[in-house]
């Protein structure tokens, strides 16, 4: 791609990339140097080819070795290739026994038949009374070659599969789960409309949910998947156990800070004891709670560094957008106005807390070139790509051809295209066209709502 003379005073990051795709100089050009007016600045090592990673912000900062295309060694010693991992979505669309269906795979291998280093896999269940959605199952051996299969299809392209695993908690779905099943940490209905008043898990419970998640994450494993994420985020039930919203327990396992962590720290630790340290481990976690009364950034900061402790690959910060401080609501009000809280973005404050010891993942609106480099300067090593890996399936590879002008950044007008042209599954769909302005629509003329991309 020629270089074209930037606006003044702009920020642009070239890379220069020799043959063998290795990184010979990462470089942050403003307009205001002198300029001889050529097609290239001057520098570039011969035969290099000069890759343009787009517009930075008026006085953006790049942090060393923030390349989204250069390779990243995990602690359990496993390469990823570049920085980009499909992010889990949900699909809502496997069997009723928890058999992953044809389209779900369709809708994955097609994705991760690209440049993807990973795939993360939609949350699935680990057992039959924690289920929010029609999803997989992986709480019992008649599942394995059901997770052969998704394994299989998240390696089509070459990259890691990682299986990420749930429990719904208080949040389970009643046409799923019957009220009397429901359970969670403490008798506290969530801020859903509708929401059914769970029953305290005793102790024993506690125990028994900690083995699900083990016997879960040994068959992912044993059916081919390359690492697990553990779900601690969108208000589930291991993030219920940390928010003292949800988690008035005065055993162990609740009450002060301590306590509510202890669930996350004992189910990471047998699941890592479990899987052993040469397979991928993350964990998945809201930065903090909007909601009144709710765990502060601080309390997340703390909780992400002891979690290090454990021998974690990476935290997986889940938010809708990576430069906002708001995270999922867990009312979930697609209509309530969005808008920054708190004075600091998570990336940054999640990533001095780890302090390297794993990597971090940013997620939420990051589709172009130039938001992959925003984040990863921010402190983020990896970026979950979700919303524009939906809307245009072969989003990635136009990014590293440098052809962004061809991404596809709006779902076609109608769900039976967006079924039949972006290989999703039908529930899938249903799901995203209930989410009002999550993404943007063509209809006969352009682009209908602006979304959130």
């Amino acid at each position: 791609m020629p270089w074209r003379q930037p606006a003044r005073n702009q920020n642009i990051l070239f890379v220069w990339i020799d043959d063998h795709n290795n990184i010979w100089r990462i470089f942050l050009y403003n307009q205001t140097r002198d300029n001889d007016g050529s097609d290239r600045i001057p520098g570039a090592p011969e035969g290099a080819v000069q890759r343009r990673f787009g517009a930075l912000p008026d006085g953006g900062a790049l942090m060393a070795g923030a390349d989204p295309w250069s390779p990243l060694q995990l602690r359990c010693g496993r390469i990823l290739r570049n920085r980009f991992l499909l992010a889990p979505m949900t699909t809502d669309s496997s069997h009723e026994d928890g058999i992953v269906s044809g389209d779900e795979l369709s809708y994955i291998e097609r994705r991760c038949s690209t440049e993807f280093a990973a795939g993360i896999t939609a949350c699935a269940y680990v057992d039959d009374n924690g289920r929010a959605w029609r999803g997989i199952g992986a709480n019992r051996d008649e599942h394995h070659d059901s997770l052969r299969r998704l394994a299989e299809a998240v390696r089509a392209g070459g990259g890691h599969a990682i299986l990420q695993l749930y429990d719904s908690g208080r949040l389970a779905r009643p046409d799923l789960v019957a009220p009397a099943d429901m359970r969670a940490p403490s008798s506290i209905a969530s801020l859903r409309p509708g929401a059914h008043v769970p029953r305290a898990m005793d102790g024993d419970e506690v125990v028994d949910i900690i083995h699900a998640f083990v016997g879960a994450a040994r068959r992912g494993i044993d059916a081919g998947f390359d690492g697990i994420e553990l779900h601690g985020g969108n208000h589930y039930l291991l993030h219920q156990f940390f928010s003292p919203r949800a988690n008035a327990r005065e055993d162990d396992w609740g009450g002060l800070q301590e306590k509510r962590m202890s669930f996350g720290l004992c189910l990471a630790t047998a699941v890592r004891k479990a899987i052993g340290s040469s397979a991928l481990l993350g964990y998945r976690v809201n930065p903090f709670e909007a909601e009144p009364g709710g765990y502060s950034l601080s309390d997340a900061a703390e909780f992400v560094s002891r979690l290090c402790e454990v021998g974690l690959d990476y935290i997986h910060i889940s938010m809708d957008d990576f430069r906002k401080r708001s995270p999922q609501r867990e009312d979930r009000d697609w209509t309530a106005p969005e808008g920054q809280v708190g004075a600091e973005n998570p990336i940054e404050v999640l990533s001095r807390a780890v302090q390297g010891r794993a990597a971090v993942i940013a997620s939420g609106g990051i589709r172009t070139a130039a938001d992959a480099v925003e984040a990863l300067a921010m402190g983020a090593d990896l970026l979950a790509i979700g919303r524009a890996a939906l809307i245009d399936p072969e989003w990635i590879t136009k990014l590293k051809q440098d052809d962004e002008a061809a991404i596809r950044t709006a779902l076609p007008a109608t769900a039976e295209r967006i079924a039949a042209e972006l290989t999703m599954p039908a529930r899938m769909v249903d799901y995203i066209l209930s989410r009002p302005n999550w993404l943007r629509r063509e209809d006969g003329l352009g682009i209908a709502g602006e979304g959130r991309i």
